[in-house]
């Protein structure tokens, strides 16, 4: 591993990317974590054990990779930008590097082969996505220890009746309880992004809060009233023309002017299956 750089000195990061010809790419979200502070606190809130393989996504230059290396057992990094991939390839031995977009990987497949944690820096335009994807995999792993935007994180973690609870809360919320571990302020990165970010915490259910069979009707049935969130939920059902609307949210217990940010995933869920019959 080479020690020539270190990747938390903002003066050492400039003439890395200099060396390197860089400049990085806001379209794939690169600004730099520097912060030693906030890299260690994404590594050790992942809790990666010896024996444990873990997926890294965007490493960039490998702060954070150089953390997670010692604590696990094998670490796999998916990276897009060549010019990251050829520096990684020469700073790191022990590893597994995928050249490739993440949104592009079989995430199935990876985490049926044994890995059970993720650390990462997410690029903030695929984020969401990302973590819906992972969630929605039938091997996924126990722990996410993830810096994503600010905004995103709010919408993550959010209760129901938070003005940021949604379509991310409730598809991830059914496998996953998810925590803000810490706000991040621009000047935390190199560049410093336009936004506040935030590290935060998805740690596996033991068991889902719906099925898997029902969970496609419930996240169409979700997706479908969130793009109609301002009105009330039994307005939206009856346009969509489902029937009897009343009695269906007699039994999922939901008042019919609620809305849908209002409704809890459990209330989402009895709904759902109440639709499945």
């Amino acid at each position: 591993m080479s020690e020539e750089f270190r990747l938390t000195s903002p003066k050492d990061v400039r003439a890395l990317l200099e060396s390197l010809g860089h400049r990085p790419n806001k379209g794939l979200g690169q600004n730099y974590l520097i912060d030693a502070n906030i890299l260690d606190i994404i590594a050790n809130t992942a809790d990666i054990q010896p024996s444990e393989k873990v997926l890294e996504i965007g490493p960039g230059l490998g702060a954070l990779t150089e953390r997670i290396i010692p604590k696990a057992g094998s670490v796999t990094c998916i990276e897009k930008d060549p010019a990251m991939v050829g520096y990684l390839k020469t700073r790191f031995s022990d590893f597994k590097l995928i050249e490739s977009d993440a949104l592009d990987v079989d995430m199935e497949q990876l985490f049926s082969d044994g890995i059970t944690k993720v650390a990462a820096n997410l690029p903030y335009s695929v984020a969401s996505r990302l973590m819906v994807d992972i969630a929605e995999c039938a091997h996924r792993p126990e722990r996410m220890s993830l810096t994503i935007q600010k905004e995103v994180a709010d919408r993550l973690c959010s209760p129901a009746g938070d003005k940021h609870y949604g379509v991310l809360s409730i598809l991830t919320g059914v496998f996953y309880k998810n925590t803000l571990v810490k706000k991040i302020s621009p000047t935390c990165f190199l560049p410093p992004p336009k936004v506040w970010s935030a590290v935060v915490k998805m740690e596996r259910r033991a068991v889902p809060i719906i099925g898997n069979d029902e969970y496609p009707l419930f996240k169409r049935l979700v997706k479908s009233c969130f793009s109609q969130r301002r009105k009330q939920i039994g307005t939206i059902l009856k346009k969509m023309e489902i029937s009897p609307v009343d009695d269906l949210l007699l039994d999922a217990g939901i008042e019919h002017t609620e809305r849908p940010e209002r409704i809890e995933i459990e209330r989402w869920v009895k709904l759902a299956q109440l639709l499945a019959g």
